[in-house]
């Protein structure tokens, strides 16, 4: 993957939130949230997207990703929403499920990532 593959439409808005797990000096987890619309529920205000959620594979297991999404529900809540929501690679959907997200609608394919499930959490 080149660094260009991880740049997304957005990131640099002064709303979105980078995140970062450290051990020491060393970046071990990231994580981005935004306000985005929640797709297809045009009607439900105050959501944010999860993107680009991982963690170094010598510390998965350790609580890291626990704690990056502690810290993105902590943010959303901070700066008004109220919903949380992301495109979740179905191996790690039971890791979200774990932490108390919900799966929306069927699996579906992103060509480039393979199979997601969209999955949410309310974080009022």
């Amino acid at each position: 993957m080149q660094r260009e593959d991880a740049i997304f439409p957005g990131d640099d808005a002064p709303d979105t939130a980078h995140i970062g797990a450290f051990v020491g000096n060393s970046l071990v987890g990231v994580v981005t949230v935004f306000p985005a619309q929640f797709p297809g529920r045009p009607e439900t205000g105050g959501t944010w997207q999860l993107r680009g959620m991982a963690t170094t594979p010598e510390v998965r297991g350790h609580g890291f990703g626990r704690e990056l999404l502690r810290a993105c529900h902590r943010h959303v809540k901070e700066n008004g929403g109220t919903l949380l929501w992301c495109n979740a690679r179905v191996p790690a959907q039971a890791f979200y499920e774990k932490a108390g997200w919900m799966p929306v609608g069927e699996v579906f394919e992103i060509p480039t990532a393979g199979p997601h499930i969209r999955m949410c959490i309310s974080v009022a």
